[in-house]
């Protein structure tokens, strides 16, 4: 393989620090897309479930959630295992977060509705067994703000980072801010980049990419310019974790 001398930390940290990125937006419309893409990193594969380019709200999120769920309950290889049922429940939150999002109840809803949808993947795509994920917001309304934003990038990180990387499992509260989450994001950052930094395969460069940008995103929340970007910082994890693990 042909070694990239490019530092992938030191970019993502040039990054954070510059102007050159967008600004992230966290409304309605971008957390719907959020919610489509990270569907879009395991449904098709697992179910064949075409994912379309874009949704036209949280109403037309729940109506691909349906799809979805279906598909895995009449998939011929859907066993009753632990995973498996961890999953379908992370379908029916995701499902129902969706629908009451799309009733008006407010935009945290498709938060958890991400949430579980991250989790459902890593269960019923990845075989991710850990039920302490089932539900994070412990029936409360899901609340759109810096702590709950951290607390979808910490489960997004177990689900794959300890067992692709060999990072630490990150417990719940542990990460208790944005400046912590940068942290957090810059040692995956570096453990990703002592597997995968001499890896010229045009997956393993989109994934280090995409963690630099998670490590730029949680540099600027780490910086107080505003949850909008520990929204984006997640986003970027989402596509890490779709090429690296």
């Amino acid at each position: 393989m042909t070694e990239i001398t490019t530092s992938y930390a030191t970019d993502g940290i040039t990054a954070g620090l510059s102007t050159w990125h967008r600004k992230p937006v966290m409304d309605t419309g971008a957390l719907v897309e959020a919610c489509r893409v990270q569907a879009r990193t395991w449904v098709t594969r697992a179910y064949g479930v075409r994912i379309p380019d874009e949704l036209s709200g949280a109403s037309a999120l729940a109506d691909l959630i349906t799809q979805v769920s279906r598909a895995a309950l009449h998939d011929p290889d859907t066993t009753e295992d632990d995973a498996t049922l961890y999953g379908l429940a992370h379908l029916d939150n995701a499902y129902a977060d969706a629908l009451r999002a799309s009733q008006g109840y407010g935009d945290g809803y498709l938060l958890g509705a991400l949430f579980s949808l991250i989790s459902a993947g890593a269960a019923l795509y990845d075989g991710f067994e850990d039920a302490s994920l089932m539900d994070p917001f412990d029936g409360r309304m899901p609340v759109l703000d810096e702590s709950a934003l951290i607390e979808a990038a910490r489960v997004q990180l177990n689900t794959w980072a300890p067992a692709v990387l060999q990072t630490p499992p990150y417990a719940a509260g542990e990460i208790k801010d944005a400046p912590a989450l940068s942290d957090v994001i810059a040692g995956v950052l570096d453990a990703a980049q002592a597997r995968y930094g001499d890896m010229d395969d045009d997956t393993s460069i989109r994934g280090m990419a995409h963690l630099a940008n998670a490590r730029a995103y949680g540099l600027k929340a780490g910086y107080s310019h505003g949850n909008a970007y520990v929204f984006a910082a997640l986003g970027s994890l989402v596509l890490a974790a779709a090429s690296l693990a």
